[in-house]
Formats: C-alpha cells, structure tokens, sequence
C-alpha cells in the first residue's frame, strides 16, 4: 500500500537524496522509495515509469520484505560484513535494496543502461539512510 508520505524516519534529506542520486544516473534514475511492514512510501518516480510503478509496486514491497528477512542468512553465508544492499540487474532496469533495519529500507531503480558509479551511487544511499536513523 502506498501512503504517499516518505518515511522521515529512514530519509532525513529526500530531496537531496534524489537530486544526488538524479546527477549521478545522468536522467537514468526511475524510482526511489522506502518502505516498512505496512508499505511503501514514493519518494520519486520519473514521470514515464509512473503507471508502471503503481501497478508493481505493491508485489516488489512484499518482496523487499521477505528479502530483509533474509539478510542475516546472506551475512552469515558469505561472511564478508555487513550487507550493504543487493542488486538485481534487469534488460531494461537495474534495482537497488538497501535494508535500514526490521521491515525497513529504501529501494531504488535507474535504467540499465544508466552507467552510474557503482560504490559512489551506494555509499549515497546508506548515508542517506544513516543520516534518517
């Protein structure tokens, strides 16, 4: 369920966030939004990526869920520190997860073909769900 009303306590700053993160994807960058157990909150979706966004997101935030579930599993099976976020690549989106804490993140998408700089472009997210928390 959208609420329309980001979260303020996992973005301090979003509309810093999503300027960064729109320099950085060159006008590759689609959504961002953050999330809960009870739903999500559209931060930002580029006006071409709206209707599809509405008829998706409620089926990809159940699925963040169950991903956030998962975390301490990922870090315990790689053992290589704390889960940053993970990533799924697409042939025509490339999706970002970032877990803040219980049923809580931030998601964010860009075209697949947005050559945004991989650890600058993540770095940008967590701080900014640091800074909210």
């Amino acid at each position: 369920m959208c609420r329309g009303v980001p979260h303020q306590y996992v973005l301090a700053d979003p509309s810093s966030l999503v300027a960064d993160l729109r320099a950085m994807a060159d006008g590759g960058l689609r959504v961002v939004a953050t999330y809960d157990r009870d739903g999500y909150d559209l931060v930002y979706a580029r006006e071409n990526v709206q209707e599809r966004t509405a008829e998706r997101a409620p089926s990809i935030h159940q699925d963040l869920i169950l991903e956030g579930i998962g975390v301490q599993h990922l870090e315990d099976l790689f053992d290589a520190g704390r889960l940053q976020c993970s990533m799924h690549r697409f042939a025509e989106v490339t999706a970002f997860h970032f877990v803040a804490g219980s049923y809580t993140g931030l998601f964010v998408s860009v075209d697949s073909d947005a050559d945004v700089p991989l650890a600058s472009f993540a770095d940008r997210c967590e701080a900014a769900l640091s800074d909210g928390e």
